[in-house]
Order: C-alpha cells, then sequence, then structure tokens
C-alpha cells in the first residue's frame, strides 16, 4: 500500500483565507436554510467565483490550462446547458398560465437562464474544488474534516432537539409528530441524503486514519441514529439504488449474487420497518384519485400540490412531449393546462412536483435527461477509473442517485461531496521531507494509506 503524509498548517502554502473560504463552503452545503429569497448563500459564493475566475482568465490574457478529467467533466456540462437553453426557446410555442405574484425569474425561458446559471455555478465550484484538492492534498484533508464534523454537529443539533420537539416546547432539529430529525436542514426527507454523504466522507476519513480512534464508532453510531430518525423515503430508496451499482461493480459472480441476495432482505426489511412501502403505495393510490379528488380536497396544499398532483400530471407531460419536453422550470407555468390536469383543480400558486428525474423528464424531454444522467455520473467514471476505494467510488455515485431521488440540481451538498471524490482520486502524492517534519510543528503528522 502507499502511503501518503500531510504536514500541518503552514501559513504561508496553506493561507488562513483560504482556509476560511472551505470552511464556509463545507459549512454551508449542511444547509439550505440560510438564504436570501429563493437563492442559497452557497450559490451566491458559487457565483462570485464565476466572477473571480473569468477576471483572472481575462489577465492571463484569455488562456488557461485544464486538467484533462476535469475537462472533459465540463464539456458535458456545457452541451447540456446550450440543448436545455435551446428547448427554452421552443418552449415559448405552449399556452402558459402563470401564478399569482409569480417573480420575473420564474417566468418562461428566464427560470431555465435562471437554472443554467445556478448550475454552471455549482460546476464550476465543484471543479475548482477538485483541481484544488488535486493539487495540493491538504486541502483536500482540511474541507473533508470541516464536511464531517459540520454534519457530525448538524446530527448533534437533532438529538438534543429531539426532547424539546417530544415536550412540545419547540420544533429546532427535529420537528412533526413523528420527531422527524432534520438536522439544519429544514425537511427530514432531504436531511437522509445529506447524512449518507456525511457517512462517506466519514469512512474515507477512517480507511485513511486522517481520523481515528473510538470516537469515531460512537459518531458514526449517533449519525445512524439521526439517519433512521429523519424517516426519510428517499434516503432508503437511494441506499437501494446504490446497492444495485454496487453489485454491478461487485468482481466474481458469487460476489454479485451475495450482495444482491443480501442487499434485497436488507431493503425489503427497511421498507417494512420504515413504512415506506406503505407511503408509495398511497401515494400511487392517490395520484390515480387525484382527478376527482382534487376538487375535494382544494385547501389540502399537500394533496393539490407536489407529489401528488405531479404523480397525476408528470406523466401526461412526457407523454405528450416525450422528445422536447415543456422547457426547464417550466412545470409550474404549464401545469395548469387543461392538457395536462384535466379535469383536476386549478391552483394558484407556484407548484413544484418533487419527483427527481421523473419530474426533470417532463421539463427537458427524454433524450436530455438521459444524457443529464450522463453528466451526472461522469465523475463517478473517472473516479472508477482510478481505482478509487469502494468508498470513494460510492461518494462520486451519490450525487447522481441523490438527484434521481427527488433532489433539485441546485442543491449544493453533492456537489461539495463530488469535488471531494474527484479530489481522493486524482490527489497528488506529497511525501514530507524529515526536515519538513521537524518544522511541522504544532499538530502531529497524518499518514494516510491508499
Amino acid at each position: 500500500m502507499e502511503s501518503q503524509t500531510l504536514q500541518s498548517f503552514d501559513p504561508v502554502s496553506h493561507p488562513r483565507e483560504k482556509r476560511l473560504f472551505l470552511f464556509v463552503v463545507a459549512a454551508l452545503a449542511s444547509t439550505i436554510l440560510l438564504k436570501i429569497g429563493q437563492i442559497q448563500y452557497l450559490e451566491f459564493i458559487n457565483l462570485g467565483l464565476i466572477a473571480v475566475l473569468l477576471v483572472v482568465f481575462a489577465q492571463r490574457g484569455y488562456q488557461t490550462t485544464w486538467f484533462r478529467p476535469y475537462l472533459h467533466i465540463a464539456s458535458f456540462y456545457a452541451i447540456f446547458v446550450v440543448s436545455a437553453l435551446a428547448l427554452a426557446l421552443a418552449s415559448l410555442r405552449f399556452d402558459f398560465y402563470l401564478a399569482d405574484g409569480l417573480s420575473t425569474l420564474k417566468y418562461p425561458v428566464f427560470i431555465s437562464v435562471a437554472r443554467s446559471v445556478e448550475l454552471t455555478g455549482n460546476v464550476a465550484m465543484m471543479l475548482y474544488l477538485a483541481n484544488l484538492f488535486r493539487k495540493d492534498v491538504y486541502w483536500l484533508w482540511f474541507t473533508m474534516r470541516a464536511y464531517f464534523w459540520v454534519g457530525v454537529a448538524s446530527a448533534v443539533y437533532s438529538i438534543l432537539s429531539y426532547p424539546l420537539n417530544v415536550a412540545g416546547i419547540a420544533s429546532l432539529g427535529a420537528y412533526s409528530n413523528l420527531h422527524r430529525f432534520r438536522g439544519f436542514y429544514n425537511e427530514g426527507g432531504a436531511y437522509g441524503p445529506y447524512v449518507i454523504s456525511v457517512l462517506l466522507v466519514g469512512a474515507v476519513l477512517y480507511q485513511r486514519r486522517w481520523e481515528h480512534g473510538p470516537k469515531m464508532l460512537v459518531v458514526f453510531g449517533l449519525l445512524l441514529i439521526t439517519l433512521f430518525m429523519a424517516h426519510s423515503k428517499q434516503t432508503w430508496v437511494g441506499l437501494s439504488l446504490l446497492g444495485v451499482i454496487n453489485v454491478s461493480l461487485a468482481g466474481s459472480f458469487s460476489r454479485r449474487v451475495a450482495m444482491l441476495v443480501g442487499g434485497t432482505l436488507i431493503a425489503v426489511v427497511i421498507f417494512q420497518v420504515t413504512g415506506a412501502a406503505r407511503l408509495i403505495v398511497a401515494y400511487h393510490t392517490e395520484s390515480l384519485t387525484y382527478e376527482r379528488y382534487s376538487h375535494l380536497h382544494a385547501r389540502d396544499g399537500n394533496f393539490i400540490y407536489g407529489k401528488v398532483a405531479g404523480g397525476f400530471i408528470v406523466p401526461r407531460m412526457i407523454a405528450a412531449h416525450p422528445f422536447t419536453g415543456i422547457g426547464w422550470g417550466n412545470y409550474a407555468n404549464v401545469r395548469n393546462s387543461p392538457e395536462y390536469r384535466g379535469a383536476s383543480a386549478f391552483v394558484s400558486e407556484a407548484d413544484d412536483p418533487g419527483l427527481g428525474m421523473l419530474g426533470t423528464a417532463a421539463d427537458l424531454g427524454l433524450p436530455l435527461t438521459i444524457f443529464l444522467l450522463v453528466c451526472l455520473f461522469v465523475p463517478a467514471f473517472h473516479v472508477r477509473r482510478r481505482e478509487a476505494s469502494l468508498y470513494v467510488v460510492n461518494l462520486a455515485l451519490w450525487q447522481p442517485i441523490v438527484h434521481i431521488c427527488g433532489a433539485q440540481l441546485n442543491v449544493t451538498y453533492p456537489w461539495i461531496a463530488t469535488a471531494l471524490a474527484l479530489g481522493l482520486a486524482y490527489s497528488r502524492k506529497q511525501p514530507v521531507l524529515p526536515s519538513d517534519r521537524l518544522l511541522a510543528g504544532r499538530s502531529p503528522e497524518i499518514e494516510t494509506a491508499r
């Protein structure tokens, strides 16, 4: 096994300003609550980063060098964005039913441009961080630890909030009559997949001995408790999909069969214990009766908006426009068309189906949605080619799985997690000379194995 040694903080090669920047990025990935209007703080940082990179690009005479695998990833997303904007312009042929008080950024075409800018910011941040990690493994170590321990803090926050929620005093990190954990997020369903990313980062830290000791077993136990208490259906569906992919990556046929059988049994148990199976059946039943019962439940936002409505409307959109879609982000602008809602209730507010890639397929059409999936899996393909450990490969795979299971593309933590996976796969070996070790100073060396 190849060993890798990191020296402690050096104020010359590792300025404190960059440490602060990376800590803020890792910390903000833990929440979507901090935002101005509908824009998260980390998205503002992404836009600022794009502006800085453009200025640097101009100062260098519009010339730069690209690390080939990262250029490969960027080119895929560039093709996707151009294609999505072209389809957005083509969607102007539709009749739109705009919600009351809709902001300009939510209008047709404008919303597609806004989502393209969001996506570009996330891709830029991911590749910038991945390149930083590739060049200096210290930044990788620092950011991974920040990401992990902020995630642990969110779990502790939920655990401490639990008795307050049970007593009916406050809904902080725990909420609802199920006392669901949500950490620094605003909903337990979205929080569960984030906890998985924290567990995967922690597993790599432990594997490389960048974090070790009995405390890690305690922390992993707390995170698992938090995961179950989030009551997140997305998490269990995502883990099942991840298990299927891992089976396909397993070596021998017997090992694949064993993993498939074991994973199936675990998935069945989880779905029954958590009640996810019953809820899926309930969603399906409600979608079948949506057209009739939407008028009886016209004041129930949980029924006439979101997944139940989307389960009825989205398939109609896909059937009507399977190749070109309705335009990126236009679901809310056309969902009231009789062509899609049929005889169901008209809604006055903006809506989102929350159906992951199924909803995206209605926006983009099937061909471009498939291409988007390819874009999301490309980093994992590169990580796999580097023969990285299974934990690192799964960290790269978790982003496409999270988006498949319902997370919007502007959710920021999957992009940070993928940057960490790319950094782990491509980070350069930086052996430390004996003289450097003596000058390392305040904290001991951190030795890892790959």
